[in-house]
């Protein structure tokens, strides 16, 4: 189960569904980015999580030299806040990877872009409309790691969506390329 929520790369998952999905619907994939793009959030929040341990070695050594200037209930006050303030950051960039999501169904495709707790955008497109499917890798993390993004051209209104950071960007390119000539071929495009 928990590697089922984890993963970055989901094929036929049971006992899923998204607001807006038709009944004769199937999800066959859903993709995340890469799990090794949490690195650097996840070092930034453990920096943050350990920085009291320094600030109040460092505050403990001026309280020595000069007693009384920081009392003991003022650190305490401000170590409260400052693992609220990196809970709350290391919360946020989890729920960012986690929810921002790329399903491809049956019908379509769906990026649903996770910014933050009050913002979501929701970008589809039918896969007879897909024109152009190009993926890039570019740089040494991408390229050790196999991941990249995958750019969707459209003959929708909304003319591309971007799959950032997804893991084997080649072969979501010719899964989703599979998909959109056996679309276009059963319906006579």
């Amino acid at each position: 189960m928990l590697k089922t929520l984890t993963a970055s790369v989901i094929e036929k998952p049971e006992d899923t569904y998204f607001e807006g999905e038709d009944g004769d619907e199937e999800i066959l994939y859903i993709f995340r980015q890469a799990a090794i793009t949490n690195l650097g959030w996840l070092v930034s929040g453990i920096v943050l999580l350990l920085a009291p341990v320094v600030f109040d070695s460092f505050i403990f050594s001026i309280n020595r030299e000069f007693p009384g200037i920081f009392t003991p209930s003022l650190i305490f006050i401000v170590n409260i806040f400052w693992y609220i303030f990196a809970f709350g950051y290391i919360f946020e960039r989890f729920l960012h990877w986690f929810f921002n999501v790329y399903i491809i169904t049956s019908k379509r495709v769906v990026d649903m872009d996770f910014d933050h707790l009050l913002h979501r955008n929701i970008s589809e497109a039918p896969l007879r409309n897909i024109e152009d499917i190009t993926y890039t890798v570019s740089g040494t993390l991408p390229t050790l790691f196999n991941f990249g993004n995958l750019s969707i051209q459209t003959a929708a209104e909304k003319r591309e969506i971007e799959f950032y950071n997804v893991y084997d960007p080649g072969r979501l390119q010719d899964i989703l390329s599979d998909l959109v000539s056996f679309k276009k071929g059963r319906h006579g495009n």
